[in-house]
């Protein structure tokens, strides 16, 4: 009887210590692989022995705290907004100024060059009718070749405003060497060779200015 139950208490012993061991094993391994740390194992040890962990109170937002944040939010950045389109209107405003600056200054530009350009004709206007006033009494005592001969190195316009100031006859006598003189030809009837394509003979030039109102 003393023998059977020294086996059974060898037995009993041998799978006790089987088990504990199985399941240190387990241990080792969940603790290994993360699964159980030293947290939860202190939270159980204290489920052991009947006390319950303490859990954190999370304090939620209520509804009403939320919408005064997005209210806020919102009310910032439209202020934002605002001070923005402010600057840019200001901005804007100054841009215009400058440019309503720059107009008028382009406008008074443009009036005095116009005003410049008038009284540069009238001076011109002048100054070719003194001098018309005083060549003509000696041009129209000169033959046409010498009357061509004074008036050649002058414009075209000139040219023509002179002879608009004599007596017909005499003006026709002008405009008949040109036609016809030998001397005049090279100058008056043909085109340089060196001219611009599309050059007009300056006997072609003459008679279109002579054709124009005066």
């Amino acid at each position: 009887m003393n023998d059977l139950l020294r086996g059974l208490l060898k037995a009993y012993a041998a799978v006790a210590g089987y088990a504990v061991a199985v399941l240190f094993l387990i241990t080792a391994v969940l603790f290994l692989t993360g699964s159980i740390t030293g947290e939860r194992l202190d939270v159980a040890f204290q489920a052991l022995r009947g006390h319950r962990p303490e859990t954190p109170v999370v304090v939620g937002k209520k509804p009403a705290d939320g919408l005064a944040e997005r209210e806020e939010i919102l009310e910032k950045r439209t202020q934002e907004l605002q001070k923005l389109e402010e600057r840019t209107l200001a901005r804007l405003s100054l841009i215009r100024a400058e440019q309503e600056a720059l107009e008028r200054k382009r406008t008074e530009s443009d009036a005095a060059a116009a005003e410049a350009k008038r009284a540069q004709r009238e001076f011109a206007s002048v100054k070719s009718d003194a001098e018309l006033e005083a060549n003509l009494p000696i041009l129209t005592r000169m033959e046409a070749p010498g009357i061509v001969a004074v008036l050649k190195d002058g414009d075209d316009a000139r040219f023509v405003r002179h002879l608009r100031a004599m007596r017909p006859s005499k003006a026709a006598e002008v405009l008949e060497a040109l036609r016809v003189d030998p001397q005049f030809e090279q100058e008056f009837r043909k085109v340089p060779g060196d001219a611009p394509p599309g050059t007009k003979p300056r006997m072609q030039r003459l008679n279109e200015e002579f054709q124009k109102t005066p």
